[in-house]
C-alpha cells in the first residue's frame, strides 16, 4: 500500500498536465518567427493525445510508434533546406523534442524534463532577437514555466480553478522578483567576454537590411516594402539637415552591363572582408581635414552582413570595426545581435586628391561593348563642355530639364543595353537607375566615378532626440573624382525627386504610390499612430543603448564612476559585500513573510492544551496523532477524560473537516471552554 501510494504521488494529475501545455505554448510561440511553424502542430497533436490518455479514451503509444513519429519529424527538419551544422537546425532540434515529450509525461520527473527545456529555450529566444518586447515576453514566460513548475510538485490532482491558478502566478512572480537583486548583480559585475564560438544561421532569412555587395536596378526599389529598422543614431552635438545625411556603406567599382558589384572577379564574403580591410593609418594619410568633425553614436541592427554605415569620412572609430580601402567601414565578423559604434566623421573633407593608377582604372572600368546610345551621347556632351566640371553639371542637369520620373515601380530593363533602355527610352527609375547611369556616362568619357549604396536621411525621434534610419531609406548615389578635389559626392536623384532628398521617401513618390504597399500594418502609413510609435522607438532605442549595449568599455566606465580606479581585489569585495546584502535581504523577506503568516486560533489553543497537560505529567509523542494523543491522555489523567476527548473532538473538526463546521465561531468558544475547564483542575 505504502509503494502504491509513493507511485501515485509521483504521476503528474490532470490540471498539472494542463499548466504544462499552457507554459509549453508561452515558449514556443515567439520562436515560431524564426523556426518552422509546423513544430507548433506538433506540440498540440503530441499533448492532445496525453490529455486522451489521461481521461481514458486513448492508449499510450508504444516504443515502435513514438520512434516511427519522432523519425518523422526529423526527416521533416532536414527537408525544410536548414544546414546540417546551424543555429536553426539545432533550435529545431531541441524544439521537436521539446513537443513530442508532451506525448510521455507520466511522472513528475518527465514534466521536469519539459520545464528544465522550456528555461533553455527561452534563453534560446534571446539569441534571435534582443528587443525590450522580447525581453518582456521572456520574463511573462519565465513566470508561466516557474508557475507550472509549483503546479506540477504541489498539485493534488483538484480540479482547475481561478484560486491555485492565481496562487501559483502569485508565487512564481515573487520567486523571480526575489532573484532580481541577484540577476543586476551579475549584469552589472559579470565579466563581458566576446563568444569563443559561433554558429551560423540558416541563410539570410534572419538578415533585414537588403544592402547587399551587389546592386541591380530595381533591387533597391524592393526595400521600400520594409519599414524594419538598419539602426539608430545619437548625435552629440547638432543634427545635420536631412539633405546632408548620407550613410555611406559599399562602394560598387565593376559594372558587367547589368549588375554593379565591388569587385570584378566573383568573391565570397570572407574574401571581399579580407580584401577591403587595411590599416586605420593608410586612411588618414589620404584624408585632408576640412570643415569640423561630427561624433555621433550608431547601434545597427543584426542584419547576418558586416557592413557598416556612416557619414564619410569616419577619421575614429570606438568600438569593433575595421576600415575599408574606399572609406567604407566594416565589422570584423557579421553582424548578428545589436552593435553599437561610437563614430566621428569630417563630412568637407577632402579624400584621394590624388589618385594612385590602379584605382583610376577601377573607376574607369566599363564593357567593352554594349549601349551604344549612351556612349555616343556622353561623348556630344563632352564636346559642348568647356570643363570635366561643366560636363558633370550638364549630365546632372539633364535629369531635371528632360522628362525623367522617380518610381518605386520601374519597367524591367532586360539583360542587355539596360543604360539605354532606362537612359533614352524609358526614363523611368529608381535611385539605382539613375546613380548607375550618371556613372556610365561619366567612364564613357574617361572621367574616373564609382556608384555609392547605403541610406539616405531617417526619421527623427522628437522623444528620445534620435535618428532611426529604416530599409526604406535605402538609397544610392555617385562619386566622381577631380584633381586636387579627390572624390566628390553628386546624388542625381536629387535633380529628378528633390523631396527624396530634402524629405523623404514618402515624399518624393507622393500620389504614384508604392512606399510600403506591401505593409498593410505597418505604423509608417497612419499618422494617427505616429506618436506611440515614437514612443515605442525611444523606449527600445534605450533599452540597446544601456543593455544590450552595456559592452565592456561601458562596464569599466560605470564601475570607475561610481567605485573608482578598479582593481581586481576592490572589485571582488564591492562584488562580495552585494552578494551577502542580497542574501540577508532574502532572510529578512522570508522571516517576515513567516512572521505574516499568523498561526490560527485553533491551533494556538491546541498549542496551549499540549502545554497544559505537560504540566500533569502527560506529554505528546510527535508520531501521535491528535486522536490517539486524547486516548493516551484520559487513560492516564482520568478526572480530565471528558474535557480532553472533547476538545480534541471539537479541534480535529475544526482541522480535518472545516466545511462541516457552521458556525466557526461557536465552536471556537467551545474550545476555549473547555481548554478553561482543563486549566482549572
Amino acid at each position: 500500500m505504502f509503494n502504491d501510494g509513493f507511485a501515485k504521488d509521483l504521476k503528474i494529475t490532470y490540471s498539472a498536465m494542463m499548466w504544462l501545455l499552457v507554459a509549453q505554448l508561452v515558449v514556443m510561440l515567439p520562436l515560431m518567427f524564426f523556426l518552422p511553424i509546423w513544430i507548433l502542430p506538433v506540440l498540440l497533436f503530441s499533448a492532445g493525445w496525453r490529455m486522451r490518455v489521461m481521461q481514458g479514451h486513448q492508449e499510450q503509444p508504444k516504443k515502435v510508434l513514438k520512434t516511427i513519429i519522432a523519425g518523422i519529424g526529423i526527416i521533416g527538419l532536414f527537408a525544410s533546406g536548414m544546414p546540417m551544422v546551424s543555429l536553426d537546425m539545432m533550435a529545431s532540434l531541441l524544439m521537436l523534442g521539446f513537443a513530442y515529450k508532451a506525448l510521455e509525461v507520466i511522472e513528475k520527473r518527465d514534466a521536469m524534463v519539459v520545464i528544465l527545456t522550456g528555461f533553455l529555450l527561452i534563453g534560446l529566444l534571446f539569441i534571435y532577437s534582443q528587443s525590450i518586447l522580447v525581453a518582456l515576453y521572456g520574463a511573462f514566460a519565465l513566470t508561466i514555466l516557474t508557475a507550472a513548475l509549483i503546479a506540477i510538485q504541489h498539485d493534488k490532482g483538484a480540479a482547475v480553478s481561478a484560486k491555485p491558478i492565481l496562487e501559483n502566478l502569485k508565487l512564481s512572480s515573487l520567486m523571480l522578483l526575489l532573484c532580481l537583486p541577484l540577476m543586476l548583480l551579475f549584469f552589472i559585475f559579470a565579466p563581458r567576454f566576446t563568444p569563443l564560438w559561433t554558429l551560423p544561421f540558416s541563410g539570410e532569412g534572419h538578415a533585414k537590411t537588403g544592402i547587399s555587395d551587389s546592386m541591380t536596378p530595381g533591387d533597391i526599389a524592393n526595400l521600400s516594402q520594409s519599414d524594419a529598422l538598419a539602426f539608430t543614431v545619437k548625435f552629440m552635438g547638432e543634427k545635420p539637415n536631412q539633405n546632408q545625411l548620407y550613410w555611406r556603406g559599399l562602394v560598387m567599382q565593376h559594372f558587367d552591363g547589368k549588375t554593379w558589384t565591388q569587385f570584378s572577379d566573383s568573391l565570397s564574403l570572407e574574401a571581399s572582408r579580407k580584401k577591403l580591410r587595411t590599416r586605420e593609418q593608410f586612411i588618414r594619410n589620404r584624408l585632408v581635414k576640412k570643415g569640423y568633425g561630427r561624433e555621433y553614436e550608431v547601434i545597427y541592427e543584426k542584419t547576418a552582413r558586416p557592413w557598416l554605415f556612416a557619414l564619410t569620412p569616419v577619421v575614429n572609430v570606438k568600438g569593433d570595426a575595421v576600415y575599408g580601402t574606399d572609406y567604407t567601414l566594416m565589422a570584423r565578423s557579421n553582424i548578428l545581435e545589436p552593435k553599437m559604434l561610437t563614430l566621428t566623421s569630417y563630412p568637407e573633407a577632402l579624400r584621394d586628391t590624388t589618385l594612385d593608377e590602379k584605382t583610376r582604372q577601377r573607376a574607369l572600368q566599363l564593357p567593352k561593348g554594349g549601349n551604344p546610345q549612351t556612349r555616343a551621347l556622353a561623348k556630344r556632351l563632352l564636346a559642348k563642355a568647356t570643363s570635366k566640371q561643366d560636363y558633370v553639371n550638364t549630365v546632372m542637369n539633364r535629369f531635371k530639364q528632360q522628362e525623367y520620373y522617380y518610381t518605386l515601380r520601374p519597367a524591367l530593363l532586360g539583360d542587355t543595353n539596360t543604360i539605354d533602355e532606362f537612359l533614352i527610352n524609358n526614363k523611368k527609375g529608381f535611385c539605382a537607375h539613375y546613380a548607375g547611369s550618371f556613372v556610365f556616362m561619366m567612364r564613357a568619357v574617361g572621367i574616373p566615378a564609382r556608384v555609392v549604396t547605403g541610406y539616405q536621411g531617417g526619421k527623427w525621434n522628437k522623444q528620445g532626440q534620435f535618428l532611426s534610419v529604416h530599409q526604406y531609406d535605402a538609397h544610392a548615389w555617385t562619386e566622381v573624382w577631380f584633381k586636387d578635389k579627390g572624390w566628390l559626392r553628386f546624388d542625381p536623384t536629387a535633380m529628378v525627386a528633390p523631396n527624396r532628398i530634402e524629405q523623404s521617401l514618402e515624399h518624393a513618390v507622393g500620389e504614384a504610390g508604392g512606399f510600403l504597399e506591401d505593409q498593410i500594418f505597418s505604423m509608417e502609413k497612419y499618422s494617427w499612430l505616429s506618436e506611440l510609435k515614437d514612443k515605442m522607438d525611444s523606449a527600445q532605442y534605450a533599452w540597446r543603448r544601456f543593455v544590450i549595449g552595456y559592452d565592456r568599455d561601458s562596464q569599466s566606465a560605470l564601475i570607475k564612476k561610481f567605485f573608482g580606479e578598479q582593481s581586481l581585489q576592490k572589485i571582488a569585495m564591492i562584488v562580495g559585500g552585494f552578494f551577502i546584502a542580497i542574501i540577508t535581504l532574502w532572510s529578512l523577506l522570508l522571516r517576515l513573510g513567516q512572521n505574516n503568516q499568523r498561526e490560527s486560533e485553533e491551533h494556538q489553543l491546541y498549542r496551549k492544551f499540549c502545554h497544559r497537560l505537560e504540566k500533569h505529567g502527560v506529554s505528546k509523542k510527535l508520531s501521535q496523532s491528535p486522536t490517539v494523543f486524547s486516548q493516551y491522555a484520559a487513560s492516564q489523567l482520568p478526572s480530565l477524560a471528558n474535557d480532553i476527548i472533547a476538545f480534541t473532538q471539537y479541534y480535529s473538526q475544526l482541522c480535518y473537516n472545516p466545511s462541516e463546521p457552521k458556525n466557526k465561531k461557536e465552536n471556537i468558544k467551545v474550545l476555549k471552554r473547555l481548554f478553561n475547564n482543563i486549566k482549572r483542575k
